[in-house]
């Protein structure tokens, strides 16, 4: 037909011209329309350094959820399903940035897809500013966007368990709050006595609340700075590594509305096995078989009367005590902005009903931040977060719930909670909690606020200052009547304490950036700033209320009343700081900084300290000569870095002379008096922290492997210690400056996407960490100091006891009678060998604290299906297991001359405690590595032209398990616990949905 039409346009006439023309647009119309309508996208995908096609290649269009892959040649063809003028289509590959084109479907497309000059191209929060991953030197992890945005959590620290290599999180304790009992440690323990806690930077400011203030929902990136390198920019308070948190800034177009919620269903992951009525019977009569004086030992006349109606059947304490929980979370973003003004807000609602009575947890979250651009000089932003939570409610104390008696009577014939629960009056019943009154209430502000000027006619130069103020208050106020065991006797017994803290700091920053002949890239940050600190606090007690009915709010009018010593401190910090950081090619890197610091809390003479560093990268794979080595290793960088940092770690004016209230009595008059309290320290200064760092950055098959290598070594000295002194002076102890610690270790990060399919991907991420801690000195005398626990060449926190090295058995009566023991007792090693069990057979018997932790995610998808596996784990961890005492009525597999085992001994009184005159009974030391698997969550989107239908552009289903299994030879409630007895770990299921428009 083209043929035709040329031959009539020339040779007819006007008319005819006329008719071709339109028969053409005619022609070409009903193309296009055949193509759209039934037709597909051509196209040829390459990489856009070396025209190489690229396999594998994601495609799929934006707005529904048609897609397909590149061939081996590069080539892709797209099926068109729906009509469209034009079509956004999205082009995604490992190792490249995503690009999006729109297309009309009727040219072939020619992609070229720009390589991610490695993932270290991202930009990466380093204080006082951003860099480019590739050319950060120091060492600084980033916790990934996916875990961030992904996972269902309800407080930062479970987020941080496992994220990255060489941060510890352990949790301490369970319960309804989410971040009770949460223990941080980057690159191990550094300090005796100080803080180990590695200094919050929220927003560019020291945060000095709690990370459960902070909604998980408000977090937009978590960085982890942990050699000195890159911590040292915050010098004072930087020894035990810095997070550095940034909350979520408004962007520019149409407002959007994010919305997620889930309610959870809790249920007790382990709990011991107790003695039954039956089995505590038989308990008895074994110990009264050791020990016929003992009156302890046969049941009680009121535990023979419960026995005997057999209503201890009907009940346990763990049924009394334990219950299912349940949690719910509802979490709300809006975002938006036009040219100049850019804000976005998020408020979250955490409410959890624990599994144990009165075990309860509130929390209100909620954060704003606006950006504005007043023109094309200045700029101003602020931030202002607000919290409210809830802990009231006294728990049950569990350790009276397992050490007492079931042959008892919890509850009074009329169902009121029994006060004598054994008839012993000195046992209280673990449920008389519900008799108390109990408020717990923090509140919390966060404001920070910058204004940034760009310097005129001086390109690169800028400068930035910065506000920020925190205030938080609280209130913790008890009641016990005279309805209560334990304060009856007082006539009622009551307690309120209001605290407040407040802080506030400004820094002025100056900044200059340029780059001179393409090839120097040079970076300058100067800082002065100033921050001070306040807290205060007023505690008033009081016992003989005149009645129940106003609770603690009656104290005043209490019979005897006490007013402890209002808290008032204050502290300030003075900084100076400059920062040097310089590219060559994207070869040759150099970051120098120092930072210059004055405490308040140090002696006068020695406020001032001074933390320099330095690092130096190189970017091996940007050399001419790395060349055809790409194609299999497309990244690699080596980093080396040395530096300083500080940690003061002192309460306030703890280094001046101070006396101490004694007053006396004259007669019958009560006069003042003081005796001497602390001798001045004028001399005492920081702590000072020496780190070394060489890391390895990496990447194979274009970024489909990645990962990085660091081995480190941490010197501590000029440690703040308390050393004895002659008592001629009035006081026994005074801090020093003395001691010495050591860490090293090595940290792997590894991230693998597995299989990348047009359907189907598998993403592993592995964090790995191995940490050896010892003290090198203490004294300087070389001595260890047995008192505190404290061992040159051991760990800071080390387990010193008797070590148990079974059960003496039947044949060994002889021998063990040597000891004061006989065959079920239990057999500790005489170290000296000496005939007797004395304290010189006291050994280190391990650390509570691992020193090696793992973890390892795996993310799958198919189609609209995601999968989200974390496991985690540590080892070389030892603790104590207090379950093995048989002061707690656990089930055990006693010792008995028919069961003669050697992992328990008898029920004798005696069996464990025999040493030193009946009066030590040694703990039983296990290891307590785990394998746990933290989190499982399967997540379903729904298709995108189902969403548009209802107005969302974002609808998913997620169901989420937490804690499910874990692996351990530990016998106590969890190997993660230093405290055993208290609220046990709990198994969560939840179901939730996410949703945006």
């Amino acid at each position: 037909m083209k043929n035709m039409l040329i031959h009539l346009w020339k040779t007819g006439s006007s008319l005819i011209k006329l008719m071709c023309v339109l028969l053409m647009v005619s022609y070409a119309s009903v193309g296009v329309s055949a193509q759209q309508k039934g037709g597909s996208i051509k196209g040829i995908v390459l990489d856009n350094d070396t025209n190489e096609p690229l396999i594998g290649v994601n495609i799929k269009f934006k707005e529904f959820t048609t897609g397909t892959i590149t061939d081996v040649d590069g080539n892709f063809t797209l099926p068109i399903q729906k009509h469209h003028k034009t079509y956004r289509i999205v082009f995604s590959y490992i190792g490249y940035e995503t690009k999006e084109v729109t297309s009309t479907g009727i040219e072939p497309l020619v992609i070229k897809l720009i390589p991610q000059s490695q993932v270290l191209d991202q930009v990466v929060v380093v204080g006082y500013g951003v860099q480019k991953k590739s050319d950060v030197t120091g060492s600084v992890a980033t916790v990934s966007k996916d875990r961030i945005e992904n996972t269902v959590t309800t407080d930062i620290t479970q987020l941080l368990q496992g994220s990255v290599p060489g941060l510890n999180v352990m949790s301490q304790a369970a319960g309804a709050d989410p971040g009770a009992g949460a223990v941080m440690l980057v690159r191990g323990r550094n300090s005796i006595s100080a803080n180990n806690e590695p200094l919050i930077i929220l927003d560019g400011a020291p945060y000095y609340g709690s990370l459960s203030d902070i909604g998980t929902n408000e977090i937009e990136s978590i960085n982890v700075l942990k050699d000195a390198s890159s911590a040292a920019i915050y010098g004072a308070r930087a020894a035990a590594g810095v997070i550095l948190i940034e909350t979520k800034k408004g962007t520019k177009g149409r407002i959007k509305v994010t919305f997620d919620g889930f309610y959870g269903i809790q249920k007790v992951a382990n709990y011991p096995e107790l003695m039954n009525g039956e089995e505590y019977l038989n308990y008895k009569n074994n110990w009264a078989n050791d020990d016929e004086t003992d009156a302890d030992a046969a049941l009680t006349d009121f535990e023979k009367k419960v026995y005997e109606s057999g209503s201890y059947k009907d009940w346990s304490w763990k049924d009394l005590l334990v219950k299912t929980g349940n949690s719910k979370s509802f979490k709300l973003g809006v975002s938006g902005g036009g040219d100049n003004t850019r804000f976005n807000f998020n408020a979250s609602y955490l409410g959890t009903d624990g599994i144990v009575i009165n075990d309860e947890y509130k929390r209100l979250n909620s954060r704003l931040n606006v950006t504005s651009d007043i023109n094309k000089y200045i700029k101003m932003g602020n931030s202002i977060g607000w919290t409210y939570i809830d802990r009231s409610g006294a728990k049950p104390p569990f350790v009276d719930a397992f050490n007492k008696s079931p042959l008892a009577k919890p509850f009074n014939d009329d169902g009121t909670v029994n006060i004598n629960p054994t008839g012993d009056d000195t046992k209280i019943n673990p449920l008389e909690c519900r008799l108390y009154d109990d408020l717990n209430l923090t509140y919390s502000l966060t404001a920070s606020n910058y204004v940034e000027v760009k310097i005129p006619k001086v390109n690169g130069l800028s400068y930035k200052l910065n506000t920020n103020v925190q205030y938080g208050a609280g209130k913790d106020y008890w009641y016990q009547g005279t309805n209560t065991k334990k304060s009856g006797a007082f006539g009622g017994e009551g307690e309120m304490t209001n605290s407040m803290k407040y802080s506030f700091l400004v820094e002025n920053i100056i900044n200059y950036q340029r780059t001179f002949a393409q090839k120097h890239d040079l970076a300058v940050t100067g800082l002065f700033s100033f921050e001070e600190s306040h807290k205060e606090g007023s505690t008033i007690s009081g016992k003989g209320f005149s009645g129940d009915e106003r609770s603690y709010y009656g104290i005043h009018d209490a019979k005897q009343v006490t007013i402890e010593p209002f808290v008032n401190d204050k502290t300030r910090l003075h900084s100076y700081m400059a920062r040097v950081n310089y590219a060559y090619d994207s070869r040759y890197l150099l970051t120098a900084t120092v930072r210059h610091d004055a405490s308040s809390t140090l002696g006068r003479y020695k406020h001032w300290g001074t933390f320099p560093s330095m690092a130096l990268g190189w970017n091996i794979h940007n050399e001419k000569f790395y060349g055809s080595l790409k194609e299999v290793m497309n990244t690699l960088k080596l980093r080396l870095s040395v530096g300083k940092n500080g940690q003061s770690g002192l309460k306030p004016y703890s280094t001046l002379p101070l006396m101490d209230n004694l007053g006396y009595t004259d007669g019958s008059s009560p006069l003042p008096g003081y005796v001497p309290g602390s001798i001045g320290s004028p001399n005492l200064g920081w702590e000072v922290m020496t780190s070394y760092n060489i890391g390895l950055d990496f990447a194979f098959l274009r970024s489909r492997i990645t990962g990085e290598l660091n081995v480190y070594r941490n010197l501590n000295k000029d440690l703040l210690l308390k050393r004895t002194i002659s008592s001629v002076h009035g006081i026994q102890q005074v801090m020093q400056n003395i001691g010495k610690t050591e860490n090293s270790g090595v940290e792997v990060a590894l991230t693998s996407n597995n299989i990348t399919l047009k359907e189907f991907s598998w993403q592993t991420g592995i964090s790995l960490a191995w940490n050896k801690n010892k003290i090198k000195e203490l004294y300087g005398d070389g001595l260890s100091d047995i008192t505190n626990k404290w061992f040159i060449g051991h760990p800071v926190l080390s387990n010193f006891d008797y070590k148990i090295i079974g059960t003496w058995q039947l044949g060994e009566e002889e021998e063990a009678a040597k000891y004061g023991a006989e065959p079920g007792y239990a057999k500790y090693e005489d170290v000296n060998k000496n005939g007797e069990i004395d304290p010189d057979d006291r050994q280190i018997l391990g650390s509570p604290e691992p020193d090696f932790t793992w973890s390892m995610s795996n993310t799958f998808k198919w189609k609209n299906f995601s999968l989200y596996v974390l496991l985690y784990g540590v080892s070389g961890s030892t603790k104590a297991n207090p379950f093995k005492d048989k002061n707690y009525l656990i089930r055990h597999d006693f010792w008995t001359k028919d069961n003669p085992t050697n992992d328990f001994w008898s029920t004798a009184k005696n069996a464990n405690k025999y040493i030193a005159n009946k009066s030590i009974s040694p703990s039983s030391y296990e290891d307590a590595d785990f394998m746990r698997i933290k989190d499982v969550t399967l997540t379903y989107t729904l298709p995108n032209a189902i969403v548009r239908k209802i107005g969302l552009t974002k609808l998913a289903v997620y169901f989420t398990g937490k804690n499910l299994l874990t692996v351990t030879d530990w016998e106590g409630m969890d190997p993660e616990f230093d405290n055993q007895r208290a609220i046990p770990v709990c198994r969560e299921y939840s179901f939730g949905i996410n949703l945006a428009f």
